[in-house]
């Protein structure tokens, strides 16, 4: 209102500059003057009685000629009136500010203003309470305890108002009464005392109403019902609550509540702590063992009550403990080691201690997590003990050992090399199993006494995250458990998996029995169409480590016994493996897919009647259950949709056999096939000619990348349009994992036109 009465303020001390200046308009010879708008008649008004009272309404009167736009001003003596003096409300005026108000209209018409004024006196008002009065709600019977009273009265604007009861005489609880509703229920007979008290201007006024109360008419006590659905229950487990009220004829609910006790051993029942159960609706769960009553009151108006009662015994939770290094543990004396511990069951509802069988010198706590840090200041043999003892029953409890020898050196231990996970990427890729290396020598420095066998690999930490919740992070080994190992990120069905997980590798001698540990945290990069950090790993991945890890005498045939589709192992440590055939990282024009990203799926711009799919195939080791290495090429004709079936390429008796499941007239080869055995290597060319009728599709193999190709079958068909059929052009190329084929690698991979 400020910036509005001094805009207006301007207009005015300009339009009587304008008129002091005689601006005269001619016209015809004649001069005539403009004259503003006339204010007139303004007047101050209010309702009879109410007139200058701070706090009533108040009207503001005027006429104006026709057209003109009217403002208004107020001043309280010589200042301008603010917020706090008074307010405009829907045309009316109220006034709080005790004290002369000026209030001045505007109006203005063709760039001329005019204005008039009127005043009014506002009194300040003293403190009232008038109209008090107590009547019974509608349904209910005046002078009732339980019945619902309305309080009402009047007091002047801008009052403090204190509602106060007393009972005999004295000031008491014995009453319910909402403010914002303004309504009263007393709760027993008696004679009650309602005062209202109200603040103004400095002055206080109050008014009473008395009202004698009498009992309300006598109910039957309500019928109460409650159960729980089990008499037991273990910490932390969860029974429901069965409970029902049914109240006398007129009577209705006046409050329904469970009350929770507890005690444990001999003591008596008392009020149990909050902290120690939970009731949740028509669920109660308790988180301490010991025996339970819940006790269900249910109170009508009348103020008859009943209640009913159920126990529940709740007993402690299991809890399991085992060591995760078993054997004896070689620590350096001085310097704190951690060795962790499996806990199964409900860890939080144990203390843990540890004990150092009196050993001097021994020091344990708690580590980082279920893990427990020892120290040492000499060199011994000891045993360190963590027990887990019950919170509320101390008769239970849990432990596991560690048997540990404290040496000044630890030269006779295995010894990680730089980098222990053995040049393993940071990031993972969602979907892609990633081998698991290790660097790492014996004690006396002989790196062919420690193999696979001697390193166990477990997932400490897991923070990865999927679209529908998956926490799936997985290390697979080989075939009868030959703990060849490789860790998978699950993306199934679309997921997409991202996050970071830790991975703890444990090193044990087995000459020595001593052990070293390393861990290490790896980010998951999902494998979404948009994510372009995934596409150069990927990339990454094939094009610069296409020249797969050499065999060695590791037992790579067992990692195909899992029954994931497309795996194939690069030197990196990277299984590629196709999760969607649709996904569209596989498809680089760029790069003239002379590589591919997902091995499972290669098309042509379009359906080709002559082309060539072109691979380099490294059997690395067979399935073990069926001793064979099996790879499929499926094909797609016609369309994305036009499967026609598979060309197999497998070991038979340590040789080559190519197996048409295309159908067609088919003729293999008589020529010797080449060896197929663990560690080989072919060259592979997949040719499709249309010659004059027929659609001939040749598979032909070599053993050196300058060798000759040899042809190993042949098939024809009948040229055809029609998708999925043999004598339609290709669309799309896949390779499959058939039959649990083993390991292998394929890389290289082109697909042209002829």
């Amino acid at each position: 209102m400020k910036g509005k009465f001094r805009i207006i303020r301007a207009l005015t001390v300009l339009a009587l500059s304008l008129l002091s200046l005689g601006i005269l308009f001619g016209c015809g010879g004649e001069t005539v003057t403009v004259q503003p708008p006339e204010v007139k008649d303004v007047t101050v008004t209010a309702d009879e009685g109410a007139y200058g009272v701070a706090g009533a309404p108040h009207r503001v009167n005027y006429s104006v000629p026709e057209g003109c736009n009217v403002t208004t001003s107020v001043q309280l003596g010589d200042r301008a009136a603010t917020a706090a003096d008074y307010v405009c409300r829907d045309g009316e005026y109220v006034f709080y500010t005790a004290g002369e108000y000026t209030v001045t209209v505007y109006a203005a018409k063709d760039g001329l203003l005019g204005s008039a004024s009127a005043t009014v006196t506002i009194q300040s008002v003293g403190a009232f309470v008038r109209e008090l009065g107590l009547y019974a709600a509608t349904g209910e019977t005046y002078g009732t305890s339980g019945a619902l009273h309305v309080l009402t009265y009047s007091v002047p604007a801008g009052s403090t108002v204190a509602v106060s009861f007393q009972k005999d005489g004295e000031a008491t609880d014995e009453v319910t009464y909402d403010r914002a509703a303004g309504t009263v229920v007393f709760g027993t007979a008696g004679t009650y005392t309602v005062t209202v008290t109200a603040s103004c201007n400095g002055t206080e006024a109050s008014e009473h109403v008395d009202v004698e109360v009498v009992a309300a008419e006598a109910f039957a006590a309500p019928e109460v019902a409650f159960a729980l659905d089990a008499d037991t229950a273990e910490e932390d487990e969860t029974v429901i609550i069965s409970r029902s009220a049914v109240y006398d004829i007129g009577d209705v609910a006046a409050s329904e509540e469970i009350s929770v006790l507890y005690r444990t051993g001999e003591e008596e029942y008392a009020e149990a702590d909050e902290a120690l159960y939970t009731v949740n609706g028509d669920l109660f769960t308790p988180h301490a063992a010991g025996d339970w009553k819940l006790v269900f009151c249910a109170t009508g108006r009348g103020g008859t009550s009943a209640e009913a009662s159920a126990e529940l015994t709740c007993t402690p939770a299991p809890v399991e403990l085992a060591p995760v290094s078993t054997g004896l543990l070689r620590i350096q004396t001085e310097r704190p080691a951690e060795f962790d511990y499996l806990v199964t069951g409900a860890a939080d509802k144990y203390d843990v201690t540890f004990d150092t069988h009196g050993n001097e010198g021994v020091t344990a706590e708690a580590g980082n997590g279920y893990s427990v840090r020892i120290t040492a200041g000499e060199v011994d043999c000891f045993t360190v003990t963590v027990v887990y003892t019950h919170k509320v029953d101390a008769s239970i409890r849990k432990t596991v050992d560690f048997n540990v020898y404290s040496v000044e050196s630890l030269a006779y231990a295995p010894v990680w090399g730089e980098d222990p996970f053995g040049g393993m990427p940071d990031e993972v890729l969602s979907s892609m199993g990633h081998l698991l290396y290790f660097d790492a020598t014996a004690y006396d420095g002989t790196s062919d006494s420690l193999g696979y066998g001697d390193i166990q690999y477990e997932v400490i930490e897991n923070n990865v995250t999927a679209s529908r919740g998956s926490r799936e992070v997985e290390i697979l080994f080989a075939a009868g458990d030959r703990n060849y190992p490789y860790v998978i990120v699950s993306n199934f069905d679309n997921n997409v998996a991202e996050g970071n997980f830790t991975l703890k590798a444990t090193l044990t001698d087995g000459r020595t029995g001593y052990s070293a540990v390393a861990t290490k945290t790896f980010r998951v990069i999902p494998t979404t169409n948009d994510n372009s950090r995934a596409r150069t790993v990927i990339r990454t991945y094939v094009w610069e480590h296409s020249r797969f890890y050499d065999v060695g005498s590791m037992d790579l045939g067992n990692v195909s016994s899992d029954s994931r589709q497309n795996m194939v192992l690069t030197r990196t440590g990277v299984i590629i493996q196709r999760t969607n055939p649709s996904w569209a990282l596989q498809d680089d024009k760029a790069q003239d897919r002379t590589q591919n990203s997902d091995f499972a799926y290669m098309e042509y711009d379009s359906p080709a009647a002559d082309c060539r799919l072109e691979f380099k195939f490294t059997l690395l080791g067979p399935n073990p259950a069926s001793n064979v290495t099996w790879l499929g090429i499926g094909l797609r004709t016609g369309n994305a949709d036009g499967w026609v079936g598979f060309l197999d390429l497998h070991s038979v008796s340590g040789k080559l056999a190519v197996t048409n499941g295309l159908g067609g007239n088919a003729t293999t080869s008589s020529v010797t096939m080449p060896a197929a055995e663990a560690g080989a290597t072919l060259w592979v060319r997949i040719d499709r000619h249309v010659v004059g009728s027929q659609a001939e599709y040749t598979v032909l193999v070599k053993t050196a990348d300058d060798g000759a190709y040899v042809e190993c079958l042949k098939c024809t068909f009948p040229v055809n349009t029609n998708a999925g059929t043999g004598g339609a052009p290709v669309a799309q190329y896949q390779f499959t994992h058939r039959n649990g084929g083993g390991c292998y690698a394929v890389d290289y991979v082109s697909v042209s036109t002829l």
